[in-house]
């Protein structure tokens, strides 16, 4: 069962960053690394990024123009 999320009206701009350390400290350091995933997994799906396992990785230099 999933979550629902809620609205958090924070007075303080530190403030939602010192709840995500307090989720941090109660969850272990595997759950914790499951997580990163999962969200970097959601940031590349929201921003439209694929990864191709298959792409070729090079470097290209080349002459600048303006020289």
């Amino acid at each position: 069962m999933e979550k629902k999320k809620r609205i958090i009206i924070y007075k303080d701009k530190n403030d939602p960053y010192l709840e995500s350390l307090g989720e941090g400290r109660k969850e272990s350091p595997e759950e914790r690394y499951i997580k990163f995933f999962e969200n970097r997994r959601k940031f590349n799906e929201f921003m439209g990024i694929k990864k191709d396992p298959n792409a070729k990785k090079t470097i290209e230099i080349k002459k600048v123009t303006w020289i």
